[in-house]
C-alpha cells in the first residue's frame, strides 16, 4: 500500500514539473527576444564638443578639460573598476585621461540654472534602460537633469539626482515608457537621442563659486533588433 501511494505522490510531482515546463516564464521569453549591452557614449576628452550656457542676470559660466579621473576608471584593480564592465560587453579602447570641468560664478541668488550641451545629440542606438555618468558635485544640492529626444525628437527631461555627495559617483537614471523609443511600423528607427544636462540650483547655495566634473557617460540599451536586422532591408528615407 505504501509503495502504490508513494508511487502516485512521484507521478502527480511529474506531471506539475512537466506541466511548469509547459508553460515558459516570461522572464525568459523576454530574455531571449534581447540582447542588453553596454555603450560608452562619451569621455568627456575634448572640451569643444560641449556647450556651457546660463542667464546673464544669473552668473558666468566657463569650462575646461582637466587632468584626473574617478578611481573606478583610472584604476582596473578597484572592486568596480570600469576596464572589467569594459571586457565584459566588448568595448574598445578609449582614452580617459581628461574630465570636463564646469566653474560657475553666481551674480544673484535664486533658483539659478545652468546647462552643458553637445555640439551635437549623441545617438544611442536599440531601446535604451538607462543612462550613467560620473559627476563630482562637490556637496551641493543642486539638482542634476539630462535632455534626451525621444523618436519623433521631441525633447524631454528626465531627473538624475542630487550633487549633494562627496567626490566622485557615478549617477544613473532609467529611461521611462512614457519617453517614446520606436514605432514598430520602423524597426530601423528607434532609440533616443542624449542631448546634455540641466543643473537646476538650489537657492540656498548659489554665491561664490561653484565647480562640478563630468567622465563616462554611459547608456545600458537593447540592441536585439540592431543584430538581428536584415542589412539588405531598405530604409525608407527617400
Amino acid at each position: 500500500m505504501k509503495k502504490i501511494i508513494f508511487i502516485l505522490i512521484v507521478s502527480l510531482i511529474s506531471a506539475f514539473i512537466i506541466g511548469q515546463n509547459l508553460d515558459p516564464d516570461p522572464k525568459s521569453v523576454n530574455a531571449a527576444n534581447s540582447q542588453i549591452t553596454e555603450v560608452h557614449l562619451s569621455g568627456f576628452e575634448d572640451p569643444s564638443f560641449w556647450e556651457v550656457s546660463m542667464p546673464l542676470d544669473q552668473g558666468v559660466i566657463i569650462k575646461m578639460g582637466r587632468f584626473g579621473a574617478p578611481q573606478e576608471v583610472s584604476d582596473p584593480n578597484h572592486p568596480n573598476a570600469i576596464k572589467k564592465r569594459d571586457d565584459r560587453y566588448g568595448i574598445t579602447q578609449y582614452s580617459n585621461e581628461k574630465v570636463l570641468g564646469i566653474k560657475v560664478q553666481y551674480i544673484a541668488r535664486g533658483y539659478n540654472w545652468f546647462a552643458i550641451r553637445p555640439s551635437k545629440p549623441i545617438v544611442i542606438e536599440g531601446i535604451c534602460q538607462s543612462v550613467s555618468v560620473f559627476v563630482a558635485g562637490r556637496n551641493y544640492k543642486h539638482m542634476l537633469k539630462m535632455f534626451v529626444m525621444d523618436y519623433f525628437g521631441r525633447e524631454r527631461m528626465v531627473v538624475i539626482d542630487k550633487l549633494n555627495f562627496i567626490g566622485w559617483r557615478e549617477l544613473q537614471a532609467a529611461i521611462p515608457d512614457t519617453i517614446k523609443q520606436y514605432d514598430y511600423h520602423f524597426a530601423h528607427k528607434q532609440g533616443i537621442r542624449f542631448n546634455g544636462f540641466i543643473i537646476e540650483c538650489d537657492p540656498m547655495e548659489t554665491w561664490g563659486s561653484f565647480y562640478m566634473y563630468f567622465d563616462e557617460l554611459r547608456a545600458i540599451t537593447d540592441i536585439f533588433n540592431e543584430k538581428t536586422r536584415d542589412v539588405n532591408d531598405m530604409y525608407d528615407d527617400w
